[in-house]
């Protein structure tokens, strides 16, 4: 039971949080259609960029079932948390 991806990636946010730990969104996307190689590639360059790495965090947009109620669609997009080694393998294209 949850709510499960179908892994098409229609967004990337970048984010980290302050000393306050509010989160503070560096970078985000979202497109109607799933994410092109360019687009992917623009979002890995941006973060490659960043001066301080620590403490970044990754979501990708994408579509979405759930088993939940409260949710109540067949399908729904979605913010999913993404680790670094799976945002390097699916961006650092």
């Amino acid at each position: 039971m949850g709510i499960y991806s179908n892994g098409n990636i229609f967004g990337i946010r970048i984010y980290n949080f302050n000393d306050e730990e509010v989160s503070n969104t560096l970078y985000e996307e979202k497109y109607q259609e799933i994410m092109s190689y360019g687009q992917m590639r623009e979002a890995y360059l941006f973060y490659d960029q960043l001066n301080d790495k620590n403490n970044i965090f990754f979501k990708f947009y994408t579509e979405c079932s759930s088993t939940l109620d409260k949710y109540n669609k067949e399908h729904f997009y979605y913010w999913y948390p993404m680790s670094l080694s799976e945002f390097t393998e699916k961006f650092g294209v």
